[in-house]
């Protein structure tokens, strides 16, 4: 059955009453063949209107491939998914599982192990980042592909976020203030990195018409900053480099929160907290903003907008932190598979399919999905240039141009491409995992974001005063993380 005919019975059946909890509950409960003899495969998601899509076709495409087989969709908002996978008592048979929630699930006894199910060779053709972080040891917490470790998820995707400009925008911006085009598109360049200093200067310069106008009626340069992404090309990091049980509030983080408040309340090239963040996408996609954060995902919704015509840039660094260098955060997450599913081997294979074929990967690029989860298809989507091909051709490429820097993120230190050593330079572009991922829950984190907003340091102009309150926050972020590596030791 193809999934728009699937699509049609399902909603049909969400105007019975309790139909949406029945489905939900399809994977361990009920019948596990449809009146077709065919076997059911309950599937969880989330994601966009454009990632819907996408998953709308790779879902027709396996079952074109497994005819015995029929997958059973249900898609969450991002916000409420883990909500809704938390109250049901029944799991989906897989399931979309963040980087940042997995080691719980796997505690709580929920996801399958998988080592039985995948070869070496298979697990060598991944990006090692991207199938490492689904490794995990029960006994001593420890995560990562180790001794005593197993596999308890195939990955998704890895997720390297960066920042993208609007050229219309950009353009319109050049001439409104009389600046050299060629010198600006000079310093948006994939293999040298901006500094914070040279960044704030070149948002001054495109702002400086806007800064006279009312705050809700201006244009602004950024509309927020990703934490992460800024804090590790600060040089930082939430935890302590030689003990990361230890809170990481020291210089490098400490200019790096300044820096991101000052671009509001010094520079004025940022809306302050009361708008900062607010409709980022849109504001982007309506060209009233330069610059926003993007992943490889993002592109599936871009490319339904024509008229958009955008490229990307590495994470600007700290140049006053010795060692800092351009490095983003990377977030992930993985397709688990229910430790009490019914149907366990046509469940790890959809799953398996989604994360390790080669069919799936190419048709998830080719959507705007994904950047490959096999490391050969990633290489042969990239053009001399470093324009990556997703059309018929080099001369028929996909938006964004440099989108080759997606991958010089999550290769690390690696010059997977050459381009580094073809420009006489030594790779400086890296990303590393999102900070929740080597925690045990949110709250440390949630509760040092609502400090910042409850002091009112999101207004801060003064260097001293945003010092000040990072430095009395250090004995509350220390009692948090005691608490929560407490937990998951217990």
């Amino acid at each position: 059955m193809k999934f728009k005919k699937f699509a049609a019975m399902i909603l049909s059946l969400l105007m019975i009453s309790g139909a949406m909890m029945l489905a939900a509950c399809e994977g361990d409960g009920g019948s596990t063949v449809d009146e077709k003899g065919r076997t059911k495969v309950s599937f969880w998601y989330w994601g966009s209107t454009a990632e819907v899509r996408v998953y709308e076709e790779l879902i027709d495409t396996y079952m074109d491939l497994n005819e015995d087989v029929i997958i059973v969709p249900t898609h969450y908002e991002s916000n409420t998914y883990m909500t809704k996978f938390q109250s049901e008592t029944t799991k989906p048979d897989v399931f979309f599982m963040p980087d940042t929630d997995f080691a719980q699930w796997v505690d709580a006894g929920i996801m399958l192990p998988l080592d039985s199910y995948v070869t070496e060779s298979e697990i060598n053709s991944l990006w090692e980042t991207g199938i490492n972080e689904y490794y995990y040891n029960m006994d001593t917490k420890k995560l990562g592909r180790s001794s005593g470790a197993q596999l308890y998820g195939f990955p998704k995707d890895l997720g390297p976020v960066t920042l993208a400009y609007n050229k219309k925008v950009l353009d319109r911006q050049i001439a409104a203030n009389g600046l050299n085009s060629a010198e600006v598109y000079a310093k948006l360049d994939k293999l040298s990195p901006m500094t914070w200093t040279e960044f704030a200067d070149l948002c001054n310069d495109l702002m400086a018409d806007q800064k006279a106008k009312d705050k809700n009626n201006r244009l602004y340069a950024i509309p927020y900053c990703e934490m992460d992404a800024m804090i590790y090309s600060g040089g930082g990091d939430y935890f302590d480099k030689n003990d990361p049980t230890k809170h990481g509030i020291d210089e490098a983080f400490i200019q790096t929160i300044t820096y991101i408040i000052q671009l509001a309340t010094v520079h004025g090239v940022m809306p302050d907290s009361d708008h900062s963040g607010q409709n980022a996408y849109t504001l982007f996609e309506n060209d009233k903003i330069i610059f926003t954060w993007i992943g490889p995902w993002d592109n599936a919704d871009f490319w339904a907008n024509p008229d958009l015509k955008y490229d990307i840039i590495p994470v600007p660094y700290n140049s006053n932190i010795e060692g800092a260098h351009s490095k983003s955060m990377i977030g992930s997450m993985c397709y688990g598979v229910s430790e009490n599913s019914k149907v366990k081997e046509q469940a790890v294979k959809f799953a398996k399919w989604l994360s390790v074929s080669n069919e799936c990967q190419n048709k998830a690029m080719y959507l705007g999905q994904q950047v490959p989860n096999i490391k050969s298809l990633a290489d042969a989507y990239i053009s001399d240039s470093g324009n990556w091909v997703c059309k018929s051709s080099a001369s028929d490429p996909v938006l964004p141009a440099s989108r080759s820097l997606f991958v010089d993120i999550m290769d690390g230190s690696a010059d997977t491409f050459g381009y580094w050593a073809a420009a006489g330079k030594t790779d400086c572009i890296e990303g590393k995992t999102r900070a929740l991922y080597y925690t045990y829950g949110s709250t440390w984190k949630d509760n040092f974001n609502s400090y910042l907003a409850t002091r009112h340091v999101w207004d801060m102009a003064s260097a001293d005063d945003i010092r000040a309150a990072l430095v009395e926050y250090r004995t509350t972020y220390q009692h948090d993380l005691d608490e929560m590596y407490g937990d998951w030791r217990g």
